[in-house]
């Protein structure tokens, strides 16, 4: 089980609980789905469904916003009931469900509908994922176990990155402009690392 009770301070990577590797995991593989989308998506916007500036503004200001107010909530609740792990799941399942909602879209109301889905979900997990590692760790620990599980993040990103950028490459060299065959293509993809996340969390310990 995920909530588990902090550990004595051990020195170095081998002596930090399960519990870090597996967040740190489950947020690689979701960093990674998610920057194979969002580097693309306001050229998504532009190019194929024709969105103005300022709606791809609003979409990722509403999306940001949700996902803020919600950390405070989603903290508040996963202290009442004591228990960290069912929301950060939550969080990451709906986060992935709402990536699918792109490989439909075909309109900007569609892009809204899933940034706002994944943005909740976001909110919905950060402060429950956090005060999980936090729950596992000693605090001698704790600086790093959160240096590791942002380097996870991290490296999610710039793999994401890495294979947008392949799949764009190799699928489309003679055209200009991004093309929706590409970016639904790449919306499958994503949804790969995404589910394993999840179940990466959900069955991880």
């Amino acid at each position: 089980m995920l909530d588990a009770t902090p550990r004595s301070p051990a020195a170095g990577l081998p002596a930090l609980p399960r519990n870090v590797w597996v967040v740190t995991l489950t947020s690689f593989l979701n960093d990674l789905s998610s920057d194979m989308l969002t580097t693309l998506l306001p050229l998504f916007l532009a190019n194929v469904l024709g969105a103005r500036t300022g709606v791809v503004g609003l979409i990722e200001g509403l999306a940001e916003t949700t996902a803020s107010l919600l950390k405070l909530f989603s903290g508040w609740l996963s202290d009442r009931l004591g228990r960290r792990k069912p929301l950060t799941v939550a969080g990451y399942a709906l986060s992935t469900a709402a990536k699918g909602l792109l490989f439909f879209a075909n309109a900007w109301g569609w892009v809204l509908a899933s940034r706002f889905g994944d943005k909740f979900g976001k909110g919905v997990r950060t402060a429950p994922r956090d005060a999980l590692i936090a729950d596992s760790i000693a605090p001698g620990q704790r600086g790093l176990a959160f240096g590791l599980h942002r380097a996870g993040d991290t490296a999610g990103a710039v793999g994401g990155l890495v294979v947008a950028l392949a799949v764009v490459w190799s699928s489309q060299q003679e055209a200009a402009l991004l093309t929706r065959a590409t970016f639904q293509t790449l919306t499958l993809l994503s949804l790969i690392p995404a589910g394993l996340a999840v179940l990466v969390l959900a069955l991880g310990a």
